[in-house]
């Protein structure tokens, strides 16, 4: 099947109405182990509009913070809900913590199904929820985003628009219990500080690539690639950050691009202990991992040693860092711990990423 073809069967195009102005508001394997699941359905919803759509399901994977789902869900069930909305699936993975008590309280109208996953591991339970889908256009966020209220009607019309051979996503804003100091916000990740191009676009990318609690693509895309790496995000054996970004690179190696959606935005809960300096150096070190690994691919080297210009910006860092700590500037101070945090996560996701190459692929089924 081409890439045009993938997700066609979730455009079905009822009656040639024409389509309704409304005012805007402001503002690796699938077989991942995961052999015990447990399900529930709850709630139904109906649509009247006839118009051509798009299947859209909403995707959360959600461990041990039943408050915060609870005020993403309260969150969803203000939104606007696009014609093709089928329902919202709410995987729990790891230790049960009260998020089937959360989904069922909430507004029946979502249609809301829950999972569960004994798994603590978010790309294990993304793929679980990804095997009981069908075809369709899935929406991905997490579990303490807020959403703006056109937010699902925004992706199921850019995906109307454009079809199979692409993924999408949108723009995502910070809810602080306490703003970090000035200073530390240039250290902050994306998912701490904000995220947003610049300007309205509405054109395919073969370069971008798009927060994981706001972005949607077509499910046989999704599987066609693979699933999400069992290996990369919460609960992951490394430890490391980004299985949504390793997902994209893989849809661009594929040949789909990302469609940037300016209006659909969605407001993310930052913690302080989120945002902290040690929260910042403790972050570096995981995102060096995740990098280290990329780095390396599947080629590995002999005794795990990584190529010259990493052994080289590693040294590097360490003549920076120690220069940087004698400084009489905390922030001075604070760039060295950070550096030397990176550059020690780097190198020990190109060990463990030449270790993962060596094993039989049985040992991730």
């Amino acid at each position: 099947m081409s890439r045009k073809a993938a997700g066609s069967n979730a455009i079905a195009k009822i009656s040639t109405v024409p389509q309704i102005k409304r005012a805007r508001e402001a503002d690796t394997d699938l077989n991942d182990g995961c052999s015990a699941v447990d399900e529930c359905s709850i709630g139904s919803i109906s649509t009247s509009a006839e118009l051509s759509v798009v299947d859209l399901v909403v995707n959360i994977a959600t461990s041990g913070r039943p408050d915060l789902l609870r005020r993403t869900l309260q969150s969803l069930s203000e939104c606007k809900l696009p014609a093709g909305y089928r329902e919202t699936v709410v995987v729990e993975n790891g230790p049960r913590a009260g998020a089937e008590e959360v989904v069922r309280s909430a507004r029946p109208a979502l249609k809301l199904r829950y999972m569960h996953t004994p798994r603590s591991n978010k790309s294990a339970a993304l793929n679980a929820a990804l095997r009981t889908v069908g075809n369709c256009l899935v929406f991905f966020t997490d579990d303490d985003v807020r959403l703006d209220p056109w937010t699902l009607c925004e992706y199921s019309d850019t995906a109307r628009r454009r079809g199979a051979g692409c993924f999408y996503g949108g723009p995502m804003n910070v809810d602080y219990d306490a703003p970090p100091p000035a200073w530390l916000r240039q250290y902050l990740p994306y998912s701490a500080k904000g995220w947003e191009l610049s300007g309205a676009r509405d054109c395919i990318e073969k370069s971008i690539r798009f927060l994981g609690c706001n972005w949607a693509a077509f499910a046989e895309d999704l599987r066609a690639a693979g699933g999400f790496n069992v290996d990369r995000g919460p609960g992951s054996p490394s430890g490391c950050t980004g299985d949504e970004t390793d997902m994209q690179d893989r849809l661009l190696a594929m040949g789909l691009g990302g469609v940037y959606v300016p209006t659909a935005c969605v407001r993310h809960y930052v913690p302080e202990n989120r945002c902290s300096p040690d929260w910042v150096i403790e972050r570096s070190y995981r995102h060096g991992i995740e990098n280290g690994a990329r780095t390396v691919g599947g080629n590995s080297k002999p005794r795990g040693v990584p190529p010259w210009w990493i052994s080289y910006r590693y040294l590097k860092g360490i003549l920076r860092a120690g220069i940087w700590s004698l400084s009489g500037r905390p922030e001075l101070r604070f760039k060295a711990k950070n550096r030397r945090s990176y550059d020690r996560g780097l190198l020990c996701g190109i060990r463990l990423q030449n270790k993962v190459a060596k094993m039989p692929l049985w040992i991730f089924r």
